[in-house]
């Protein structure tokens, strides 16, 4: 537990939903002394909403066109801030609003850094079948989860994980290891380890190309990359000319089955269907198939009625 007369640092906080729902509402439990908030810019697609909930918490939100401009810069220098904080911001701060604070800003990143740099390190790391990530606390740079560490946490990841769970899970983890830093900070200088050189595994966000599954890969490929992008983006195929979002899946061996193509239908059996890959079968359990139905297995053998050989793309 936290002594809530125990943060005196004044702290500025930079987020943008859904980690900074959770990050800001973690902060304000534990006491944190939060004497402004940014959030995204006027033209992003969350600004409003996460603007009336700053403000529903009677915070102080400071509203900004640019991140350098010098009004912006102004106002943080005149609350005088010790340090910021950071809960999953997609936009690069320029190294005058970095200079702005005293000590600078602390940002909180899902992956143990140096690895899974990027805007998405939680579908990334299902995807190469990681069995672990975690939580990195490290002082900002103008460059993106380049700076040097605070703090670090490792995360145990579930077989099962999705997008959504690893999300859930490490937003905890992530506040937590935030709060015990600022509970440091209070009394020390935090530490400063600076990151490796080097090339390192990418956690870069997906542009909508890369949602597609690629029936050239293997089962276990496919269906982890399903769950990578469960629930928040969805994998994508398409059937009979129809776009189809898949949220669920089974890998089945294919030894009893006849050879087919990658991506062609190649078993069908009462409630399910089996959909042939580079190694083993694929069966959407759940799915949406087009404007006509959101459903499971069944419903899709009932109403679209696939056939052995059909292709999915």
């Amino acid at each position: 537990m936290f002594n809530k007369n125990s943060f005196q640092k004044r702290i500025l906080f930079v987020g943008i939903p859904d980690m900074a729902y959770i990050g800001l509402d973690g902060l304000l439990m534990a006491g944190v002394n939060i004497v402004g908030v940014l959030g995204p810019k006027k033209d992003h697609n969350m600004y409003y909403d996460f603007k009336n909930f700053v403000l529903s918490r009677r915070l102080n939100y400071i509203e900004y066109d640019e991140l350098d401009e010098p009004q912006l810069i102004e106002k943080i220098h005149e609350l005088q801030v010790d340090a910021a904080v950071v809960c999953s911001f997609n936009y690069k701060i320029p190294k005058a609003l970095l200079n702005s604070t005293k000590d600078g800003f602390i940002n909180v990143h899902p992956s143990m850094l140096p690895k899974y740099r990027g805007g998405n390190p939680y579908s990334r790391v299902i995807m190469n079948g990681e069995t672990e990530t975690g939580v990195t606390i490290h002082f900002m740079d103008e460059s993106f989860d380049t700076g040097d560490i605070i703090a670090q946490k490792a995360y145990h990841i579930h077989s099962k994980a999705t997008m959504g769970t690893l999300f859930n899970e490490l937003n905890v983890i992530g506040i937590e290891l935030l709060l015990q830093v600022l509970q440091a900070y209070e009394v020390q200088e935090l530490p400063r380890i600076p990151q490796p050189k080097g090339d390192f595994v990418s956690g870069k966000g997906l542009y909508e190309r890369d949602t597609y599954i690629n029936y050239n890969n293997t089962a276990e490929e496919i269906e982890r990359f399903i769950r990578a992008l469960n629930p928040f983006i969805i994998a994508n195929t398409t059937f009979r000319g129809n776009l189809m979002k898949i949220v669920k899946a089974e890998v089945a061996s294919d030894a009893f089955c006849i050879p087919h193509p990658a991506g062609t239908v190649a078993k069908i059996e009462d409630d399910k269907f089996f959909i042939a890959t580079a190694k083993g079968l694929i069966a959407p359990t759940v799915m949406q198939f087009g404007s006509f139905f959101i459903g499971d297995s069944k419903d899709f053998l009932r109403i679209v009625n696939p056939k052995i050989g059909e292709e999915f793309k």
